[in-house]
């Protein structure tokens, strides 16, 4: 894929509700590309009378559209046209993907985009398979656990990587009959859009599937205690899942499905049948995304026999890295998303040293 002119890509600073795009909120902020600090969109921060109207909109569509009713195969055949529609425009969300977040065009082009389509596919796989059970009873007794949509879920991403995240969180959700109001990132808010444009394309109701754009103290807060909202889904930091888990709780109880933070430590023997693989995959393990994923190999434990040729190669391979711009195609190690991000990783390392490695 070609490099691309960061300036002439085109972004929605808008809402979507109810199939089109919305404006407004109480206020709006200015966001910035991770590869050279400009600003270059702003975004509407929601407040919770806008929130409040994508959360009604939903539920108005789950109730009077024939999402929940209609033939679960029938479900799956929007989603599989919606996977389809998004590998028809891959040149043009990989780009809008790579300009604003952290993901190198390379790897938003030949992983991000096809994988977001994929994961849709799988999940609308289990459009017809979500079933009930029947318990065991007497025979003039009949007893059976049914599944049911919950109605409006909210999901809230994080800005990693924004498509494919958002796509796990609304598919499987959408799959099961459920209407979703997602926030993504406000780091990150502009690539989900165009995913909501092609799920109207493929068929999907208009309000089934609403993006409200906001911070988290704001429109996910918002979101959280909305007495509509009947489950949510989150991906982020420890801290923030405590805080929407509380925030859950003052409208009532509801179930909350949580991905957090993590530390994942990668462990290598003396008798790793191939070293020079092992620690290629040790150094992918955690410059992937400049190790802005959960599962970032952010720890490395090596059996004193080979540490000193694990460390040696190691240092080869990231010489090998080239980092650049979002849009530099030969870019192999992206941006850190954010100044603050950059900082807190900067006090990480220096307490490790400080304490001596450990």
């Amino acid at each position: 894929m070609e490099r691309f002119d960061p300036d002439r890509v085109a972004v929605r600073s808008a809402h979507f509700i109810g199939g089109q795009y919305v404006a407004g909120g109480a206020q709006a902020m200015d966001v910035r590309r991770p590869s050279d600090g400009r600003v270059y969109a702003g975004v509407p921060l929601a407040d919770a009378d806008l929130v409040d109207r994508a959360v009604q909109d939903a539920w108005r569509a789950w109730k009077t559209s024939n999402w929940a009713r209609c033939a679960p195969r029938e479900r799956a055949r929007v989603l599989r046209r919606w996977a389809d529609l998004i590998d028809a425009d891959a040149q043009a969300l990989a780009q809008l993907e790579a300009v604003g977040s952290t993901r190198p065009l390379k790897d938003a082009a030949a992983w991000d985009v096809p994988f977001t389509a994929d994961g849709i596919r799988f999940f609308a796989e289990w459009a017809d398979k979500i079933g009930g059970d029947i318990a065991p009873t007497r025979t003039d007794h009949l007893g059976m656990t049914i599944a049911e949509p919950y109605g409006v879920i909210a999901a809230i991403a994080p800005w990693n990587l924004p498509l494919v995240m958002a796509s796990w969180k609304v598919a499987p959700a959408l799959a099961a009959g459920n209407a979703v109001v997602l926030k993504p990132s406000e780091m990150t808010p502009f690539s989900v859009l165009r995913l909501a444009e092609l799920a109207i394309e493929a068929g999907m109701p208009a309000g089934i599937f609403n993006i409200v754009q906001g911070d988290g103290q704001g429109a996910g807060a918002a979101l959280c205690r909305h007495p509509r909202i009947a489950k949510v889904t989150f991906t982020g930091s420890t801290r923030s899942g405590a805080a929407i888990m509380a925030a859950c709780a003052e409208s009532g109880t509801k179930p909350v499905t949580l991905e957090l933070g993590g530390k994942s430590p990668q462990v290598v023997f003396a008798d790793a049948p191939d070293l020079e693989r092992t620690v290629r995959t040790v150094a992918r393990a955690i410059t992937l995304n400049a190790g802005q994923v959960c599962v970032a190999g952010s720890r490395l434990i090596v059996e004193r026999a080979v540490a000193d040729r694990v460390v040696e190669r190691l240092a080869a391979v990231f010489a090998e890295l080239k980092a650049g711009t979002t849009w530099d195609p030969d870019a192999t190690l992206g941006p850190i998303i954010a100044r603050r991000e950059m900082d807190r990783i900067d006090g990480i390392v220096r307490r490790t040293i400080a304490a001596g490695g450990r």
